[in-house]
């Protein structure tokens, strides 16, 4: 076990994000959350009323977690996802896609998921839009790492609930519900649910050269139900993180947006009876990133005192998934994440990745690498009268 007794004070907040703009400025480095490929940005164009689409989306990835600590253990993803579906377009202001997502890991014989997929999307409005049955998840949620797992979008990339989804001049919101698990009445396990917002106020408006805007991000995960019948304890857990950021949207060919922001995070336990090591506790979230031409780079700061996430990325969190009883109560480290991708043809993109995390506290140096490609792509097969 690591040596908790001997701890520094985590780097100051401030500090940080004027060093890394000044690491920015001189090297001009690059960075950004989720690489172009990893959205899903489907539109309804009220061109294609009553038409048919065939839409492949797929993701063939490899990615190895090289950690060396007592919160996570090291691992590795290997294999792909296939999510073939038939698209349709009843109206000038809806979608309907029917289809199934394979994910299948390389070493096993059989698919790790096989799930139907439907998903019906209505634009209700010039800003608003509706999407219910399988949703825009994931990297869609635009969710920090401390509050959502990065990876989730290889290994449960299938988000089924309801979604509103808002765009206008001032504001972009994500409000969602994914419904994890369905119960029957006298069913042994527990219902269980995620429930979301994502959202984005811009105080100057978007796609200005200099922009400010403040993040608002809460997820609540829940397990529960009361038709079931179990011994298992009803379990609510909170996260919620709030924001400030500024970027810098150049008009330029090669250097494409520069941002810094910090965020505020917290984690509450509201349950009834408590299961997990702490009721409370906050973090501190600090990045600069810049995306350039093929090339993206981020550097952030995080320091956690007595926090948890029932989706967030486990290397963030107090309490060790590896080891029963082990708890950091304060976590500090400083991360790096380089991306490349690039657009091969139309709907075929290629990728890599790096990124460290070093822990200010224990002196380690952990790290993960990616390679991916991802192929999403529309065939026309017929416009019905």
């Amino acid at each position: 076990m690591n040596n908790l007794t001997k701890r520094f004070p985590p780097i100051n907040s401030l500090k940080t994000l004027i060093f890394l703009v000044f690491l920015l400025i001189n090297n001009h480095v690059f960075a950004q959350y989720y690489p172009t490929s990893f959205y899903r940005n489907l539109q309804i164009d009220t061109a294609k009323i009553n038409s048919l689409e065939f839409r492949i989306e797929n993701s063939n990835f490899l990615k190895n977690d090289e950690y060396f600590n007592d919160i996570v253990q090291g691992y590795t993803l290997i294999g792909y996802f296939i999510n073939p579906k038939l698209v349709y377009f009843p109206a000038k202001n809806a979608r309907i896609e029917v289809g199934a997502h394979f994910l299948k890991y390389s070493g096993i014989d059989q698919f790790t998921k096989v799930l139907p997929t439907l998903s019906f999307h209505y634009q209700a409005g010039k800003s608003t839009e509706i999407v219910i049955g399988t949703l825009n998840g994931t990297a869609n949620h635009e969710l920090i790492e401390p509050i959502f797992k990065y990876e989730y979008f290889f290994t449960d990339n299938v988000e089924n609930g309801l979604q509103f989804l808002f765009n206008t001049k001032y504001y972009k919101g994500d409000i969602w519900v994914n419904w994890q698990q369905f119960i029957f009445k006298g069913d042994s396990k527990q219902e269980i649910f995620t429930a979301g917002i994502s959202n984005r106020f811009f105080l100057n408006g978007q796609h200005k050269l200099h922009s400010l805007s403040i993040p608002l991000q809460i997820l609540f995960v829940h397990h529960g139900g009361q038709i079931n019948e179990t011994t298992k304890s009803v379990t609510t857990l909170n996260n919620y993180a709030i924001g400030l950021n500024y970027c810098y949207n150049p008009v330029s060919a090669f250097i494409k947006s520069v941002s810094i922001e910090s965020f505020y995070v917290s984690f509450k336990d509201q349950s009834s009876d408590h299961q997990l090591p702490y009721i409370r506790g906050y973090g501190l979230y600090s990045s600069a990133t810049v995306k350039a031409s093929y090339f993206d780079l981020s550097i952030a700061h995080w320091f956690g005192d007595f926090y948890l996430s029932a989706h967030g990325d486990p290397i963030f969190q107090s309490a060790s998934t590896v080891y029963e009883d082990h708890v950091e109560p304060q976590r500090a480290l400083i991360t790096s994440r380089l991306m490349f991708e690039k657009n091969m043809l139309k709907g075929l993109d290629i990728g890599a990745g790096v990124e460290t995390y070093f822990d200010l506290y224990n002196y380690y140096l952990d790290y993960w690498y990616m390679f991916y490609i991802h192929f999403n792509r529309d065939f026309f097969i017929k416009k019905f009268k």
